[in-house]
């Protein structure tokens, strides 16, 4: 009886699980290698948009996402002192609000138990070295363990470290000029079920959206000229944050007076990866470590299903693993760079407005964008988001 390839995985967040899936069903023998001890409960919320609702749909996973959606309701823009701008129900024209609300954490265990059984997880680890040959790929463990594998998928996300040891003169780091934060702060009853969003003075954007039954997360982004920071110098983004929120209003002055108590802060430079290459010999990368557009883009999730998706179709399609990776590169990198193409640092300055003319002037096209006779022009029916959806992008069949 001839043996059942084996693939490993590094990476147990959203591409990872979801191509470990499909690999399986394709009759691979899959290892999830994940540096953290457990699965990362952390994060804002993601919206799963467009190709990335169609690939949900297929693993069967739509019931029990929508059984933890956050119920978001839509999306009030508020002014500095908390009163209503205007009003952006779900579904309507310029929403923030998608079909699929999910907080990450409830995402990534949602994927975790539709293959903990299928796969081999292995908490608290991560490959120190790869050794790669004509007929497969030595992965070296941080306990010193060395295994082979027919072919290794780095699913890591941004600040991958097994991409830099086999493709860090490929990537770069494309930086939009802002940073952003996101995470957790208490609830209040009037959080309610509804996102709040402020422009504030100097280019800073507060978004408040509903967490779970005991929190809210929190979603700030700030202009600044240069990623100057080191990424593991907490102090110091701290510090940044709280600079950007000072003097912005009521909501930023309860961000800054609970951000002490903050277990899972983020604060970074809003940044994407651009790789000229997205695979080099058995090493192939997917999700955030290949393109991430940026969270802010609220794209990186169906980008990293589709792709999850393609890459293991093309493994069972294709014999050869370069001709798997050519074809997995030629159908999504299009996809992935139309998605970063519509973020760029021209529309992040547009988008954080700094003087108190031009948030005036914003807050004016937001009471416009939501009056009634725009959205009976421009908001979408079920059939126009359906048929949006199913054009987003088009699967190859691979059963």
């Amino acid at each position: 009886m001839k043996a059942r390839k084996k693939i490993l995985i590094c990476g147990a967040g959203i591409a990872g699980p979801v191509c470990a899936y499909w690999l399986h069903q394709y009759g691979y023998d899959v290892v999830i290698a994940e540096k953290a001890r457990t699965l990362r409960d952390g994060g804002q919320n993601i919206d799963v948009k467009g190709a990335g609702q169609q690939v949900i749909k297929m693993m069967g996973l739509a019931e029990r996402i929508e059984a933890k959606n956050t119920r978001e309701q839509g999306q009030k823009y508020v002014d500095a002192t908390g009163k209503l701008v205007a009003v952006f129900p779900k579904g309507a024209f310029a929403t923030l609000t998608s079909d699929f609300e999910i907080l990450r954490g409830d995402f990534a265990h949602v994927l975790f138990e539709a293959t903990a059984e299928i796969c081999d997880y292995r908490f608290e680890t991560f490959v120190t070295h790869l050794d790669q040959r004509d007929d497969g790929i030595a992965a070296t463990f941080n306990d010193g363990s060395v295994e082979e594998f027919e072919l290794v998928i780095c699913a890591e996300g941004i600040g991958s470290s097994t991409r830099e040891m086999i493709l860090p003169e490929q990537t770069s780091f494309r930086y939009l000029g802002a940073y952003m934060s996101f995470f957790k702060i208490r609830k209040r009853p009037e959080d309610g079920l509804w996102a709040h969003t402020v422009n504030g003075i100097d280019g800073t954007f507060i978004t408040l959206r509903p967490g779970n039954d005991m929190e809210t997360t929190v979603l700030i982004t700030f202009p600044r000229k240069k990623p100057d920071l080191a990424w593991d110098d907490r102090a110091s983004m701290k510090k940044l944050l709280l600079d950007a929120l000072k003097g912005r209003g009521t909501i930023a002055d309860r961000i800054s007076a609970e951000l002490d108590t903050v277990r899972d802060f983020y604060c970074g430079p809003m940044s994407q990866v651009r790789a000229s290459r997205w695979s080099k010999g058995r090493f192939v990368m997917v999700g955030d470590a290949a393109c991430c557009p940026t969270p802010f883009t609220g794209e990186g999730t169906a980008l990293a299903l589709v792709g999850a998706y393609v890459l293991a179709g093309e493994i069972k399609r294709c014999a050869d693993p370069a001709d798997a990776f050519e074809a997995y590169v030629k159908r999504v990198r299009p996809y992935a760079e139309a998605s970063q193409n519509r973020m760029s640092p021209a529309l992040i300055r547009l988008l954080h407005v700094r003087s108190g003319i031009a948030i005036a002037l914003t807050r004016g096209v937001q009471k416009i964008l939501a009056s009634g006779i725009v959205q009976r022009r421009l908001k979408p029916g079920a059939a126009q988001r359906e048929r949006k959806i199913a054009e987003d992008f088009v699967f190859p069949d691979y059963t």
